[in-house]
């Protein structure tokens, strides 16, 4: 299983905006908060993805 390269650059940012606080609560809290989806691609690939970027696909899918 991997990680979309979208969720690799989320995390990265998640990282650099929430790091350098004390005991790196605030890091902590963001990653306890940072929700993710398995996405099973259609050639069978698992991949782990933004539960909200995957919401927000599905949404636009629907609306076509």
């Amino acid at each position: 299983m991997k990680l979309h390269s979208t969720l690799v650059e989320q995390l990265i940012t998640l990282f650099e905006v929430n790091s350098g606080w004390r005991e790196q609560s605030k890091l902590r809290q963001a990653l306890t908060n940072f929700d993710v989806t398995l996405y099973t691609q259609e050639n069978g690939n698992q991949t782990l993805v933004s539960t909200k970027e995957m919401d927000t696909k599905l949404r636009e899918r629907k609306e076509k």
